[in-house]
């Protein structure tokens, strides 16, 4: 029960980052920002520009949307590395319908409820069955960005101009819908985890399912839940880019469930659950844009910009570990 209280009580005064004096993920993160805007606004001064930093927010935005997912659910004690093969399958199935003259709207509802399936069998593996989730998630990557080639027969579908291109292509007041949608999710999502029940719930049954249980939780069908809501975040994510880019994919976001994770430890959250928060995640996910956008614009190769990116997914990892004062054994 003691347990309990204290994951509990970490959740008091929400919205102030620094609840407690060695909590310095926050404030290491703004500083790691604003050293990384100078260093990139002197190796090129359109660094510093209105268009540059909308394309860094719009060029995030689509992945967030799985980062918010993510977030959510490390910190309720789950994890899942098939996230960007969901997203491909959905996008990929929705195109398929939309060919097939269904109507967008139609198409969109059921691509999702494909999307809320797949993250059904992610959530059953691993919560019923007890699979370990990096292993059940690894088949489940294997197995759903198999079925996107097999449905596609491994082409690409173009869809041009339908009824999403607004969702993909559409601006409201000169910043994409996307960009928009990405906003309004994170900001209910920050507001969900520290202010509703089920986001206090979250936090305790990721930093104790045990006490969670023996005070009558339902921790099971909470974690459930929560591999729901990221696969379907992830399905947004896959009808966002197919409609962005008028073309589906199979092998759409191959990759990206690694710089999503990256971004996700760095922004704080623990590996074994019951810590972080949206705002260091949002924050990670700025620092991991700015890096990717000052490499492009000094030409930096692609091989080092993977070289840089494992290097901060384990230093982030290694310094969860250190602050938990533990490790692998």
């Amino acid at each position: 029960m003691s347990d309990l209280l204290v994951a509990l009580e970490d959740r008091q005064h929400p919205w102030w980052p620094f609840r407690r004096l060695n909590d310095w993920t926050i404030p290491g993160l703004l500083v790691a920002l604003a050293g990384l805007c100078i260093y990139s606004w002197q190796r090129s001064p359109y660094f510093f520009t209105v268009n540059n930093f909308v394309n860094i927010g719009e060029a995030l935005s689509i992945r967030g949307l799985m980062a918010v997912g993510l977030t959510v659910l490390l910190i309720s004690g789950g994890l899942d590395l098939s996230i960007a093969a969901v997203a491909a399958f959905t996008g990929m199935f929705a195109a398929m319908m939309i060919n097939a003259g269904v109507n967008g709207a139609v198409s969109g509802l059921v691509a999702l409820a494909c999307a809320a399936t797949m993250g059904l069998i992610n959530a059953f593996i691993i919560v019923r069955l007890r699979v370990n989730p990096i292993i059940a998630t690894l088949g489940t990557l294997l197995l759903f960005r198999g079925l996107a080639f097999v449905v596609s027969e491994g082409d690409n579908i173009v869809i041009g101009v339908n009824a999403w291109s607004t969702f993909g292509r559409g601006e409201a007041l000169g910043i994409k819908v996307t960009l928009w949608v990405f906003a309004g999710v994170l900001v209910f999502g920050m507001w969900f985890m520290r202010h509703s029940f089920i986001g206090n719930n979250l936090y305790a049954i990721g930093g104790n399912p045990s006490a969670c249980r023996n005070v009558g939780m339902k921790v099971d069908r909470i974690r459930m839940w929560s591999y729901v809501a990221m696969a379907i975040l992830s399905g947004i994510a896959g009808i966002a880019l197919m409609s962005r880019g008028g073309t589906a994919q199979p092998a759409a976001f191959e990759g990206a469930e690694l710089e999503i994770i990256t971004a996700v430890f760095l922004g704080g959250v623990a590996l074994t659950g019951g810590r972080g928060s949206l705002l260091g995640t949002f924050l990670g996910l700025i620092i991991i844009g700015v890096i990717t956008n000052s490499f492009v614009l000094t030409n930096v190769p692609i091989y080092w910009q993977m070289v840089v990116r494992g290097i901060i997914l384990i230093l982030a990892v290694s310094i969860d570990s250190i602050r938990r004062g533990g490790g692998y054994r």
